[in-house]
């Protein structure tokens, strides 16, 4: 035993006397006076301190993401804003026996009404009607909504007419369906049309819609689907006779190689690809979509179920008319979102932001009359000259390169130093 750790003590020596970290051969050389010894270890403790100091200052910039303005907008493609065209409530439609079956169209008028655009409260529910119980909710929904074709007229992009349903798919959201353009949901792939793409040659994007219908208009990031506290300001009811002219800007976010390499709690964000677990009503990521989870989640947990017009979260368990009313009883819970700490009623929806969703400015917004035509054209300003980058501060390269370089500040090492204690302490 004393001779194993003799041969130990001698090899450390000798390594302290041949070593090319600084200040190690002072240490060992027992010719120095033991002051001087005790002085080369206390600078030896001293970068050791300063050392970890500053690779853990070094660390925390490791995978940290920040953002970059650019300006070298002369080959960009820019996308058009999703745009989704909701039906909402009118007195046009016909109880007619196929949706409601033998009972009698006066007494469920209200009840009907308020199913078919539900949007989070049902007072018919609440009175007294024995016939509002028999009648198959989802049923009446899918006969008495309108299909797009009835819905939208006529639709042309830059000044040229298409087919409005060929363009507008359906799209499930929490208004029931509605009919959206450019959006990836729509997509099977989900990759969004390249037909509205918008560079120098194409120049800004315009988009008119004339209807049929009242509608509801909403104009979001791709990524996006219309939910219960969706900014107000992007979204235009147009009712019969109205017009609107929407003028917008857009400021698009690019992501480097290295963002998607990070985890989702390092960069705060989602990719569309990236969904959380048990994630159901919609099957890509987005800030909306995730709050249309939340707020699934939390219809379940307060009545039990969910209603007719929710996105597929659980077809068996959509509310019948008992579960109306007790989300009509929940009301200013479910219908409000609000943070951590904050004492009224509301939901709290930890939802991170999408990664590559783009900032929307109005820019004007103008009611026009066009001879009693009921539509609403988008179009952008001008296309964009400047977005925004999401990049990595130091990746892995960077960290090593760093760290390389605080070890040779305060000890003069290199990797062939780490090689050298090797050779002097085991062979």
């Amino acid at each position: 035993m004393d001779e194993t750790s003799s041969h130990i003590a001698t090899k450390f020596k000798n390594y302290l006397l041949n070593a090319n970290l600084h200040s190690l051969k002072y240490i060992g050389n027992d010719s120095y006076h033991i002051i001087s010894r005790l002085f080369w270890i206390g600078i030896f403790g001293g970068s050791i301190y300063g050392l970890t100091q500053t690779l853990s200052s070094v660390y925390a910039d490791y995978n940290t993401v920040s953002f970059l303005t650019e300006t070298t907008y002369l080959d960009w493609n820019t996308t058009f804003p999703a745009i989704t065209v909701c039906q909402i409530s009118g007195n046009d439609f016909n109880l007619s026996q196929e949706a409601i079956g033998n009972e009698d169209p006066t007494s469920l008028e209200f009840f009907v009404m308020d199913i078919l655009f539900f949007t989070g409260t049902c007072y018919s529910c609440q009175t007294q009607c024995e016939a509002c119980s028999r009648v198959n909710i989802s049923n009446v929904v899918s006969k008495l909504r309108k299909p797009c074709h009835k819905v939208l007229d006529v639709c042309s992009w830059n000044g040229n007419n298409f087919d409005c349903c060929e363009k507008f798919l359906p799209l499930d959201t929490e208004y029931g369906q509605c009919f959206s353009l450019n959006s990836m949901h729509t997509s099977q792939s989900g990759i969004i049309n390249s037909e509205f793409l918008m560079n120098r040659v194409t120049g800004p994007g315009e988009l008119t819609i004339k209807s049929k219908q009242d509608i509801r208009v909403y104009y979001h990031a791709p990524e996006d689907v219309p939910f219960i506290n969706s900014d107000s300001n992007f979204r235009k009811d147009v009712l019969k006779g109205e017009y609107y002219e929407i003028l917008l800007n857009v400021i698009e976010i690019e992501n480097s190689k290295q963002v998607h390499s990070l985890s989702v709690e390092n960069r705060e964000c989602r990719f569309p690809e990236e969904l959380p677990v048990n994630f159901k009503v919609h099957k890509l990521y987005s800030y909306s979509t995730c709050m249309v989870q939340c707020h699934a989640e939390n219809h379940i947990r307060l009545c039990n179920c969910t209603h007719h017009l929710m996105p597929v979260y659980n077809t068996e368990r959509y509310c019948d008319i008992e579960g109306l009313k007790c989300l009509t009883d929940h009301f200013e819970i479910v219908n409000r979102i609000h943070a951590k700490g904050y004492n009224k009623p509301g939901l709290i929806c930890e939802c991170l932001p999408s990664c590559t969703e783009p900032e929307y400015t109005i820019v004007s917004d103008l009611k026009k009359t066009y001879n009693q035509t009921t539509g609403i054209t988008i179009k952008l300003q001008a296309l964009p000259t400047l977005r925004f980058k999401r990049v990595v501060v130091k990746d892995i390269m960077d960290l090593v390169v760093s760290v390389g370089g605080v070890v040779g500040l305060f000890f003069g090492a290199s990797l062939i130093s780490v090689v050298e204690m090797i050779y002097f302490m085991y062979l």
